[in-house]
């Protein structure tokens, strides 16, 4: 039986919904009693969406937590956010909030156990301070469709939901899905001899296939592809699955449109328009996390390419405009060479305008990088967060994904307008090296690392050494180091796309010997490594199989789970750590509060009074992020003169706003004459701060009259 991981004994499941909750286990069982038994790799301790739709109910029936239903999938499986917030006197949809979404990507089963885990402990008792003041919204599961393939009689990971799809245009859809060939019940890979398939084992081992490699004189002897058969018999395996649309593809931000698993446009899927509804309806959402194959805290976010990198992006001058600020109209420049010829011009400081907005009006594409500041803000939580895992006694040290265009990360913070972060919970770690061995690693100049520096530091290694990492790399003879040199510095070229670039051209592999593995084929052992020492039931050695039209073929690999649902045991401590990431960034939130508010008579029996207000950011991060500041997705502060009965606003508006105020410093300032009767006690005035999501404050004081 599964066991649950809820740590209050009141938030486990009650009698009578437990038979509730494993009914469907229960008909699955008698229904496959006498079978084969399954794959040793038991995922017993994770939670099917039934069990995680009957434990959201059971919470629902505390007072912290409203269920919130936001939709159906694909599949008709219902969408749930779960609100949890203690009593006190602002609405909870008023307050600063942190969103969680989970599984999202449909295979990241993980994710939902650390939502789960979340929601768990903040119903513990010991975090009532917060939820008075913070909302937390939690949506477990955003991919039901795709979710229970975990528990599935075979098992392959999937991204798509309900819906079905002809991915290879032929008229018809999901007609060629997945086979479970050597009936272990899991799909792995399928190898067939093919002298042209590019593909062979490993010399050392072979359940490891690598790249031909003429240079390093590797002939290919077989072309790779998923487990199963050709069942529309078009030459091709498994191309058209019974699957759709993915949802974490699904969403506005550099919408990649030539992927039919992407749908054919943003917020075609229904899991992704609900979720984008949601929080379009919840402004009070400051801080956003995604658990999904990313990790934006172990790996920097890159850039998604395209023509808003403001820093290689080049722009054509209006004739007037070139030489209004002095510049020849003729040639193409960056941002940054617009920005300093015009920053102390006259009418650029009176007027306070900003590199943003000189961007915006020279016609800046979306923008598809973090800011700066923003970034700094990345830096400052992977501090902590690599501490935090340190401290559990999990590995920092492993390979990190990125997001990808489409997905959901990405349209919180570009289009939604918070920071965002994606956190994949676990991962394989590397392998530990000798000192020795790391050191030479960490000096040696890789692809990998090359995408990961600034220009500067690729410029300062010299053309030396640029030249012999072409080389290395198999980067044809007419590029040259001098000429990356050029390029980088007439900002050209970044080192990430020159990562790109080479990874393109077929190299890669760091530079090593014949004898060396790239770095795709170290992964690929590292991670049999791991499994071998902690799940080995969760690797199939090569097995022969026969196709229908006779071809011979060997099916194998690892199960397509376990590089990111490990066993229980592993994951458990890595459940913890995540949870404390989310209550440290919920302490974090920006929180406005008025600090003082003074109404002063001008001169001697005129009725007219000097009202002065100040409030401030007593939160830790800024109000704002630093592209929002740009994008104004959400509203300014706001601090406000609220005039009662009998005054009279004499001068200026009611209102200043801000559109960004910075953590436990920032304040706004407002100042108003106002005219009150001049006979009777003196009136009250009330001056109020608000915002979307960094909640609320008002200050009211007597008017003394008399000079």
């Amino acid at each position: 039986m599964r066991r649950h991981l809820f740590r209050s004994p009141a938030a486990g499941l009650r009698p009578e919904r437990t038979l509730r909750a494993l009914w469907p286990a229960l008909v699955l069982l008698a229904a496959t009693w006498g079978a084969a038994p399954a794959a040793a790799v038991s995922y017993d301790e994770y939670h099917d969406f039934g069990e995680v739709e009957a434990q959201l109910r059971v919470w629902a029936e505390r007072p912290e937590v409203e269920l919130v239903d936001i939709g159906r999938s694909a599949g008709g499986h219902t969408l749930w956010v779960a609100r949890i917030a203690g009593p006190g006197p602002v609405d909870p949809d008023a307050r600063p909030a942190v969103f969680v979404g989970a599984n999202i990507a449909g295979h990241h089963n993980a994710g939902t156990e650390a939502a789960l885990d979340l929601i768990a402990t903040l119903l513990d008792g010991e975090h009532g301070d917060l939820l008075v003041s913070t909302t937390v919204y939690v949506a477990p599961v955003l991919d039901p469709d795709a979710h229970d393939a975990l528990f599935a009689p075979v098992r392959a990971a999937r991204s798509g939901n309900g819906f079905t799809l002809d991915r290879d245009r032929d008229g018809f859809e999901a007609e060629d899905g997945f086979d479970d060939l050597d009936g272990d019940g899991r799909i792995t890979k399928m190898r067939i001899a093919d002298s042209a398939g590019g593909w062979l084992p490993h010399p050392e081992d072979p359940r490891v296939m690598i790249r031909a490699d003429s240079g390093k004189e590797r002939a290919g002897a077989y072309r790779i592809v998923s487990e199963g058969r050709d069942d529309d018999g078009d030459g091709e395996y498994n191309e058209d699955p019974p699957f759709g649309v993915a949802p974490d593809r699904n969403f506005a931000h550099q919408f990649p449109y030539p992927d039919p698993g992407a749908g054919p446009w943003p917020s075609f899927a229904p899991e992704s328009r609900a979720v984008m509804d949601f929080l379009l309806a919840h402004r009070n959402v400051a801080f956003a996390l995604v658990y999904g194959p990313a990790n934006n805290l172990l790996e920097k976010p890159r850039s998604l390419g395209g023509g808003g990198d403001l820093g290689t992006q080049k722009f054509k001058l209006p004739e007037e405009v070139a030489e209004f600020i002095g510049l020849d109209p003729e040639p193409e420049y960056t941002l940054d060479e617009v920005w300093e010829v015009v920053k102390d011009l006259p009418f650029v400081v009176q007027n306070n305008i900003t590199k943003d907005q000189i961007a915006q009006f020279l016609g800046a594409g979306p923008a598809t990088k973090v800011s700066d500041e923003d970034m700094a803000w990345i830096d400052r939580f992977a501090k902590d967060y690599e501490k935090r895992l340190e401290e559990a006694g999990l590995s920092k040290d492993r390979p990190a994904e990125q997001y990808g265009k489409g997905g959901f990360t990405p349209w919180l913070y570009y289009q939604y307008g918070v920071t965002a972060l994606e956190l994949d919970v676990w991962g394989v770690p590397k392998a530990e090296k000798k000192e020795e061995e790391g050191e030479a690693e960490a000096e040696a100049l890789t692809v990998e690392r090359l995408g990961s520096m600034s220009s500067e530091e690729v410029i300062a290694l010299g053309e030396e050494a640029l030249d012999a990492f072409l080389k290395e790399n198999g980067v044809p003879a007419q590029y040259s180091g001098q000429m990356v040199i050029g390029a980088l510095e007439a900002g050209q070229l970044t080192p990430e796309r020159m990562a790109q670039m080479i990874g393109q051209m077929g190299g890669g592999g760091g530079g090593g010997d014949a004898e060396e593995d790239d770095a795709q084929t170290k992964r690929a052992r590292e991670v049999l490594a791991w499994v071998d020492e902690h799940a080995p039931d969760a690797v199939a050695p090569w097995t022969a199989v026969t196709l229908p039209d006779g071809t011979k073929a060997e099916v194998g690999g690892i199960d397509p789970f376990i590089e990111t649902t490990p066993p229980w045991a592993v994951l458990e401590p890595a459940l913890a750590a995540h949870t404390e990431t989310v209550l440290d960034l919920a302490g974090k939130l920006a929180r406005l509060e008025m600090l003082s508010v003074e109404a002063e008579p001008v001169g001697d029996g005129s009725g007219v009074v000097r009202v002065r207000a100040v409030a401030g950011n007593r939160g830790i991060l800024p109000t704002h992020t630093k592209l929002d500041e740009r994008m104004r997705t959400h509203l300014p502060v706001r601090l406000e003169l609220v005039t009662g009965d009998g005054v009279e606003l004499v001068t200026g508006q009611p209102a200043v706003t801000s559109e960004r105020l910075e953590g436990t410093s920032g304040t706004i300032e407002g100042t108003w004459l106002v005219r009150v009767p001049e006979k009777g006690p003196g009136p009250e005035i009330t001056v109020r701060v608000t915002s979307d999501n960094a909640g609320s404050d008002q200050m009211t004081t007597t008017v003394r009259k008399g000079a």
